[in-house]
């Protein structure tokens, strides 16, 4: 059975760009890691021929058409690690981009969940200076072992030693891992059992190697065939993203990313096969565990200490470095997980499907950012700059307990399935929730659950917040609807405080809250047509999502509501909602209050538009938080994007 995934029929990014309102660093800020975007593929080559270890950034492209970008180096570290120059992007170029040399210049190679074919961008430049001409478009056939999967990442190499480079191809195969081949937002879909046991299959990722009998720069590919780990086909979970290296100095491995937070590695067979595929271990000879999803590696002697290390991009934006530290007991090489990679000249990224929130917690009269994300984090912006022309300082991670906040559905998973045990989609707001002049967190996240984190009051900035409480309503934890950012609201102006969210069925729902971690009083919020606002005509994971916003956007005493969406979202439910029938990307509604404070009630929803184009931005998510940003007595908006950018529409660009 075949079963057609949303992202099959995604939109590449067709709004605005944005890239003038986006928020910066202060320029104090003089290092910060990489931002890499979304499910981020990372190369090392030298650019330019000056003997640099170049870092090549590509991102998902149904968002982002895949764009790529190149950071140079320009120094040494006192480690030996690169020093990192400006951010540089690389016209006409897309997809899931790596290197290969060609003589004395290099081709850039190209996979896509947007197509079936391979690309080839060749290098029309000169050595040191590559220019790349208009792309190949390879149509590849191979011996599938589950049909005709997706290409994931792709990688020229010489795989059998004979000095010709070989295309070898990461797949990545979701047919098996639905139940019953229903998606997530397909009616019927049903995740667990009973006893929380997953009901469909595993994601699938095998690799496949092309042999090429034409050029490098115009490959003539023949028929692909699948490589072996022992006697089975080689498989890792899903999304397999290749990387080789000799790291004996004499004989190939494989390293294999996964969907998962781990890496495999296998030495080449006699037969260029692979063994059995092994988890790369950490230095006390554990698996070594990383942080996020969706893992593509690349190869490099990272510190030129003559050891080959690790580099690896992932859904979260990031690249982490992996130490190579000597040969473990099985023979293979062992790693210590360093760190994200930092850069000069720094841009700011807030994860993958960030969601900000903003109080002025220094109490001078400046809005600091707390910003939930994929990775289930609370990053934490602190204010500077002048306040006409806001900036933020360096991020850290928010606290609680005294350990970094850090939400992940674990297992057994998300609605999504056990493929999303490392996904948090944290969504904070910010209220003072238990009334003791400190403003506290509240938080939703993957699972439906909402939590309160008390902030200690002690002085600290950033602020130190107690352990989670689970948030209850009639006598047990609140359960919702996920990845849900929460409003609290005094309708009145009576200090009475009110939760608002989206209950078990997606329905816009206001508790009043009679305690620190106490809910009551349910009612449906609905729209001016009397209908109980809801946000999409989908079922089980396709609800939820919504970015929840309420102020008094237009000044006249009444609290209104602003909110962001998905691209399938359908405001209101049916055949004519936005953005599901319009712009089909992730957008921003405002809807006017036009009930009493008491009885609020609202008109359906108008499409925001920025500079006089409707907001579209991307597909996942767009978070919106109103605030007076740069101290001129009037509400603006910050918005998450969903690539990990934070930006200020002023209020005299928008229009609703």
């Amino acid at each position: 059975m075949s079963v057609k995934r949303w992202e099959d029929d995604a939109n590449v990014w067709t709004g605005p760009f944005y890239g003038e309102a986006a928020i910066t660093y202060d320029p104090s800020v003089e290092r910060a890691f990489v931002d890499g975007r979304i499910i981020t593929c990372v190369d090392v080559l030298d650019w330019d021929g000056d003997g640099g270890r170049d870092l090549l950034l590509s991102a998902w492209d149904p968002c982002y058409d895949g764009r790529v970008f190149l950071r140079r180096e320009i120094g040494q570290n006192p480690d030996g690690t690169p020093v990192l120059g400006a951010q540089e992007l690389i016209e006409g170029v897309r997809g899931y981009v790596t290197a290969y040399r060609d003589g004395d210049i290099f081709h850039l190679v190209s996979a896509s969940r947007m197509r079936k074919q391979i690309y080839i961008f060749p290098n029309i430049g000169e050595p040191g200076a590559p220019r790349f001409g208009d792309p190949i478009a390879l149509d590849l056939e191979a011996d599938w072992v589950k049909g005709n999967e997706y290409f994931h990442m792709a990688r020229f190499v010489d795989i059998d030693g004979d000095g010709e480079l070989e295309l070898v191809v990461g797949s990545d195969y979701w047919n098996d891992y639905w139940p019953n081949g229903l998606e997530w937002n397909d009616e019927g879909y049903r995740a667990y059992d009973d006893a929380g046991r997953w009901l469909g299959g595993p994601l699938r990722g095998f690799l496949y190697v092309f042999k090429n009998t034409g050029t490098l720069a115009a490959p003539v590919l023949s028929r692909g065939t699948a490589m072996r780990a022992g006697e089975n086909p080689l498989e890792v979970y899903g999304q397999l993203g290749p990387a080789f290296g000799a790291f004996d100095g004499k004989t190939t491995s494989l390293i294999a990313g996964e969907f998962w937070n781990i890496l495999h590695i296998a030495r080449q067979a006699e037969d260029g096969h692979f063994q059995p595929l092994s988890l790369i271990k950490g230095p006390e000879g554990a698996p070594l565990e990383l942080d996020q999803c969706i893992h593509m590696p690349c190869v490099v002697d990272w510190n030129g200490d003559g050891r080959l290390d690790i580099l690896v991009g992932a859904e979260d934006g990031y690249v982490t470095y992996l130490r190579n530290c000597g040969t473990g007991e099985d023979g293979h090489p062992v790693f210590e997980k360093v760190g994200r990679v930092e850069t000069s000249a720094p841009v700011i990224h807030a994860g993958a499907l960030p969601s900000p929130a903003a109080h002025d917690f220094s109490g001078r009269g400046r809005y600091d950012l707390v910003v939930g994300n994929s990775s289930g984090e609370l990053m934490f912006f602190p204010a500077m700059g002048p306040h006409d022309t806001p900036t933020l300082g360096r991020d850290s991670l928010l606290t609680a307990d005294g350990a970094p906040i850090r939400i992940a559905a674990g297992l057994p998973g998300s609605i999504q399935g056990p493929s999303e045990i490392m996904f948090g989609y944290s969504c904070p707001t910010i209220a003072d929730w238990d009334g003791d002049g400190h403003a506290d967190l509240l938080v939703s996240d993957v699972l439906g659950h909402h939590r309160f984190y008390r902030n200690l009051g002690d002085g600290a900035y950033p602020p130190n917040f107690a352990a989670a409480q689970l948030l209850h309503h009639g006598g047990k934890p609140l359960k919702t609807v996920w990845r849900v950012r929460p409003a609290v609201v005094d309708w009145t102006g009576s200090g009475a405080l009110h939760y608002l969210c989206l209950d078990e069925e997606g329905r816009l729902a206001d508790y009043r809250r009679v305690g620190d971690t106490e809910l009551d009083d349910k009612r449906f919020i609905r729209w001016e047509t009397g209908e109980i606002m809801s946000f999409t005509v989908d079922v089980g994971g396709g609800r939820g999502r919504a970015k929840l916003c309420v102020c008094d956007w237009e000044g006249t005493g009444r609290k209104d509501l602003i909110f962001g969406t998905h691209a399938r979202a359908s405001v209101p439910p049916g055949p004519e909602g936005a953005p599901r029938n319009t712009t089909k990307q992730a957008g921003l509604f405002y809807c006017r209050n036009v009930g009493t404070p008491e009885e609020p009630v609202f008109s359906l929803p108008r499409a925001m538009a920025w500079k006089g184009e409707t907001i579209a931005m991307a597909m996942h998510v767009a978070s919106p938080e109103a605030v007076d940003w740069a101290g001129r007595g009037q509400l603006d908006l910050v918005v998450g994007v969903e690539d990990g950018s934070l930006v200020w529409l002023k209020r005299e660009d928008l229009s609703w």
